[in-house]
């Protein structure tokens, strides 16, 4: 038997016993073995391809001692069923149009329960010091009453295909380094198919296809269900990076690219 875990929780931020958050909920079809990859093999020059050499595999689906009890189970009820059923519905269209880029389907989805345990999985993803750095979600999560997202923070969604997941904290990104317009990124990543989500701290989005769904929490009331038409487009999800769709061919032509480059330099 597993001895128990301690910790700050992710939400309340009090110090005490932690209980595993699935994140997506188990029933968002995560309620099987995954493998974890080795992030750092990975980073010092492995190759997408061996995800499978040097992870482990944990058994009960993706997810970590994240939430104390309360947090777990409040939470979880408010916002879990109706973010399953998003997710189911999105599994059903992403298995007959797979091939497109993009595509727009009707939701019967009730979006403020959705975009608040999307915001919890962030808040699990993120980690403990994330909830004293960002207290407005805190508060929006653990009052299911509560409606809008802090000013300085946007959500954007996307459909995640292929059979890889993703999560990233909060991670900085440039583009355009060196050029006369420079932007700059401040984001985090939560994908598990079918959906792709990404959480922007005063920037936009680092790639304009995905799509703003920020808006779910100040339109809709709790557990008020709705009939939305969206669009997302279809991104893959290859490398461990957040914020990067390129797909196997590609990440592949660029890195011999890259190499062709560096042959000619030296």
């Amino acid at each position: 038997m597993r001895p128990p875990v301690f910790g700050h929780c992710c939400i309340c931020g009090i110090y005490g016993k932690l209980s595993f958050e699935h994140c997506p909920p188990a029933s968002a079809f995560n309620d099987d073995s995954i493998l974890l990859a080795d992030v750092e093999k990975l980073r010092t020059g492995g190759n997408p391809n061996d995800y499978d050499q040097g992870g482990r595999t944990q058994q009960r689906g993706a997810g970590a001692y994240t939430l104390c009890d309360s947090c777990n189970n409040n939470t979880g009820g408010w916002y879990g069923a109706a973010y399953v059923k998003f997710a189911r519905q999105g599994m059903e269209y992403l298995q007959v149009s797979r091939s497109a880029s993009a595509f727009t389907f009707s939701f019967r989805i009730k979006p403020l329960c959705v975009i608040k345990q999307v915001i919890c999985m962030f808040m699990s993803a993120n980690g403990p010091k994330f909830q004293s750095a960002q207290p407005e979600l805190a508060r929006l999560v653990l009052n299911r009453e509560m409606r809008h997202l802090p000013d300085h923070i946007r959500l954007f969604a996307f459909y995640s295909i292929g059979d890889r997941s993703r999560s990233a904290g909060v991670s900085g990104l440039s583009k355009g380094f060196g050029g006369s317009s420079p932007t700059s990124y401040v984001f985090s990543e939560f994908t598990f198919p079918p959906f792709g989500f990404v959480l922007t701290f005063k920037c936009p989005p680092p790639d304009d296809r995905l799509t703003n769904i920020s808006y779910w929490a100040d339109e809709f009331a709790y557990n008020e269900t709705r009939t939305i038409w969206l669009r997302f487009p279809v991104l893959p999800i290859y490398t461990i990076y957040p914020g990067d769709y390129r797909n196997r061919e590609r990440v592949l032509k660029d890195g011999e690219q890259n190499l062709s480059d560096m042959s000619r330099d030296q």
